[in-house]
């Protein structure tokens, strides 16, 4: 049996952290693969087995836990879970990435994780803003960058068709290549990777929403040039064609 509790933090931690989730079971045996992941995930492991393989993937195992920190994904991963499971994760704004890995092995993680595991799983239910006030502290030290809070809030209100990235670029201050560098510190993906991987799970979701449309509208309304645009890099991330992925 696993028990799971979800708590979504509240301004200013919601800048970086969207949600804070809780698990806990006494024995478990998965094995399970995802197609491209749009997030930055930290976890915490204090049970046995846990393991993310595919791209993008940093661990550190210390005689307190295992710190599994997994982000941008433009191809599938698997996840391989056993034994005890006893685990806290904080799934993160897509440019934390950066902003984590620069502390991982550090004092302050290892504070980070005692603090997780006394106010998460010692009592009978989770202090959840307690925690909050924690985490705030890794987080204000690095202020978001404006030139990719712009670029998200862009591609977020834009159809992201061809050009979308150009029109961008002409928007901001600094140049296209330092734009570039600086995105991928963050994001470990570049814009143009980033983009198509944003095309490909608004495609998820109008093929989980609407299986009567058809392929060739999903994929020009999700921003791909033409059909075969749309299968090329929807298997590429996710192992599968459009099609397969109905049936699957």
């Amino acid at each position: 049996m696993v028990i799971d509790k979800t708590y979504h933090p509240s301004y200013p931690l919601n800048q970086y952290v969207d949600l804070i989730w809780v698990g806990k079971g006494s024995d478990l045996k998965i094995s399970s693969s995802h197609h491209a992941a749009l997030f930055t995930e930290l976890i915490f492991n204090y049970g046995d087995t846990f393991n993310i393989e595919g791209q993008n993937v940093e661990n550190l195992a210390s005689n307190i836990d295992h710190q599994i920190l997994s982000g941008l994904k433009t191809e599938p991963f698997q996840t391989k879970i056993s034994g005890a499971y006893s685990n806290v994760g904080l799934i993160l704004k897509p440019f934390c990435y950066g902003m984590i890995y620069n502390k991982f092995g550090t004092k302050a993680m290892e504070q980070i994780s005692e603090m997780l595991f006394e106010h998460l799983f010692i009592p009978t239910n989770p202090d959840f803003e307690k925690v909050e006030q924690y985490l705030l502290k890794i987080f204000n030290v690095n202020p978001v960058d404006n030139d990719l809070a712009k670029f998200e809030k862009y591609v977020s209100s834009n159809l992201l068709e061809k050009g979308s990235l150009r029109d961008f670029n002409m928007s901001i201050s600094i140049s296209q290549k330092s734009f570039i560098q600086k995105f991928k510190k963050h994001f470990l993906l570049t814009p143009s990777e980033y983009i198509k991987l944003k095309q490909v799970n608004y495609a998820i979701q109008l093929l989980q929403s609407n299986n009567s449309k058809k392929l060739i509208n999903i994929g020009l309304d999700s921003g791909f040039y033409d059909q075969s645009h749309f299968i090329k890099v929807f298997k590429k991330f996710c192992g599968v064609t459009p099609k397969q992925f109905l049936k699957g």
